[in-house]
C-alpha cells in the first residue's frame, strides 16, 4: 500500500495561503518595477540594492505580526495576532507611511519612487522570507514530536 503525497498547502490555513499568495505576487510587481526603474529610468543600482535590504530587514521583523502555530482540531498552521503583533503592526504602519515623508526629504522624481518601489518590494521578500523560516519551524517541530511519539 503506497501512501498518498500530501501538498504542503493542504496544511496552511486557506487564509495564510491567501496572504502568501499576494505578498508574493505584490514581490514579484515591485521587483520587476524595480529593475525597470534601475534599466530605463536612471535609477542607481546601488540606491535599489540598500532600498531591498532595509525593506527585508523590515519585512522579516513585520512577518512576526501573526503568530503562526499549529492547529490540533483542523491540522493546519493557523495565524492570529497577539500583543506583540500588534505592537509590531502599529511600527510598521507608522514605518510604511513616514517612509513616503522622510525619503521625500531626501529625493524626489525618479530617485523616490525608486527607492519606494524597492523599500517595497524588500518588505513583502522579507515577510515571505520571515513566514517560510517560521513554517520551516513549525514543521521540523512537529517531525520531532512525532519521532519522539514512535521511539
Amino acid at each position: 500500500m503506497t501512501l498518498k503525497k500530501r501538498s504542503p498547502r493542504e496544511f496552511l490555513d486557506k487564509r495564510l495561503f491567501t496572504r502568501l499568495r499576494i505578498l508574493t505576487v505584490l514581490f514579484i510587481v515591485m521587483f520587476v518595477a524595480s529593475v525597470y526603474e534601475v534599466a530605463f529610468d536612471g535609477f542607481y543600482i546601488l540606491y535599489a540594492i540598500i532600498s531591498i535590504i532595509i525593506g527585508v530587514a523590515v519585512g522579516i521583523i513585520a512577518s512576526r505580526m501573526y503568530h503562526l502555530s499549529w492547529d490540533d482540531e483542523t491540522h493546519k498552521v493557523v495565524s492570529n495576532m497577539d500583543r506583540l503583533g500588534v505592537i509590531i503592526f502599529i511600527f510598521y504602519m507608522i514605518f510604511m507611511i513616514s517612509r513616503s515623508i522622510v525619503v521625500g526629504y531626501w529625493a524626489e522624481g525618479t530617485t523616490y519612487m525608486g527607492i519606494i518601489i524597492s523599500i517595497t518590494a524588500g518588505v513583502t521578500f522579507g515577510r515571505i522570507s520571515g513566514t517560510k523560516h517560521t513554517l520551516t519551524r513549525i514543521k521540523s517541530d512537529l517531525e520531532s514530536i512525532k519521532e519522539a511519539l514512535i521511539n
